[in-house]
């Protein structure tokens, strides 16, 4: 039976049609779909991009590692204006264009309102302004320090480095499929008490995401969210690596929360967000991990926007509230 969607509960919107997990996972294997989603969705625009820009960051707008044999504030400071630079143009394009001209108004808008202003709930009682100040703040400054860190360790010889061109590139094509299962460990970890509280709950201040709302995190958050260049102490790697890795993490958030599934460009139409994220978003306790690798899939908690998979969310939502109740009559 066909799967059937999802509608919108807070804000009527565009509603895409339900998915499934991309080829690589589905069986029997078939490789021309696999094909045509590595070069026509995966690699086109995104991935890319994000593949570009850590490139262009390393190569030119970052020190050598013979700067990082000492490290000092002035050496974190600068990789801070780099990144809070590149982040004012990637995600703050994105938000000019689409929140500020409004270019496309709103097709394509998972959700017809715009971002809040006077709410009490948002740091400066803006919802922008709240996400910018927590992206510039902390998840800037975390990455700057992380990678200020792990450019002193390699400076120093302390964790081992890749030198032949197609292993860094092989690294490189694993770190989203790395991040994938990382994402998914710490997010799933944040859902929980008093962790949620502590660190994630201002995240999900955003029920209507925008840009800016991708790595608008309490700062214990982005510690955790930005650690995963730290494989690289435990697995040979590249200080590109590192770059790129800060850099995927800080930018691509912010087209999968920009809050239009579409983006209309030159008279055409590309891929833009993420219903996956955006479905977590909306009902907080499914979509924990990334649509790259379906650990969701796996551990039970996937929406593919389907009234189908919205009834399973309800059931286990029953069968838990149902288990809490036991457990308080067993407590009395």
């Amino acid at each position: 039976m066909a799967a059937t969607r999802t509608r919108l509960q807070r804000a009527k919107g565009y509603d895409p049609e339900p998915f499934d997990v991309n080829p690589l996972w589905r069986w029997p294997t078939q490789p021309v779909a696999i094909l045509r989603w590595l070069f026509g969705t995966y690699l086109f625009w995104q991935t890319a991009a994000w593949y570009a820009i850590g490139y262009v960051a390393w190569r030119w707008l970052t020190p050598g590692l013979e700067r990082f044999a000492s490290l000092g504030v002035d050496d974190v400071a600068l990789l801070w204006v780099r990144n809070a630079a590149i982040m004012l143009v990637v995600i703050g394009g994105q938000h000019y264009f689409l929140y500020i001209r409004k270019t496309q108004g709103t097709d394509f808008k998972y959700e017809s309102r715009w971002p809040a202003t006077n709410r009490k709930s948002f740091t400066f009682d803006d919802q922008v302004k709240d996400n910018m100040f927590w992206c510039f703040a902390s998840g800037a400054t975390v990455a700057a320090l992380f990678e200020a860190v792990l450019f002193r360790l390699y400076a120093s010889g302390a964790i081992p480095e890749l030198d032949v061109w197609w292993t860094v590139t092989l690294m490189a094509a694993a770190i989203p499929f790395i991040e994938g299962v990382h994402f998914y460990a710490n997010h799933r970890l944040l859902h929980v008490d008093p962790l949620y509280k502590w660190f994630h709950a201002l995240h999900h201040r955003n029920v209507n995401t925008g840009p800016w709302t991708g790595v608008s995190m309490s700062p214990g958050e982005h510690v955790l969210y930005l650690s995963t260049p730290f494989v690289f102490v435990l697995l040979p790697g590249h200080p590109y690596l590192v770059t790129f890795t800060l850099l995927y993490l800080l930018l691509s958030p912010s087209p999968s929360h920009s809050g239009f599934d579409r983006w209309k460009l030159f008279g055409t139409d590309i891929q833009g967000g993420d219903i996956f994220h955006n479905l977590h978003h909306r009902y907080f306790e499914v979509n924990y991990g990334m649509s790259l690798v379906p650990m969701d899939k796996w551990f039970s908690t996937w929406h593919d926007g389907s009234m189908e998979a919205h009834e399973v969310m309800k059931d286990r939502k029953r069968q838990t509230a149902e288990a809490k109740d036991t457990d308080a009559v067993v407590g009395d």
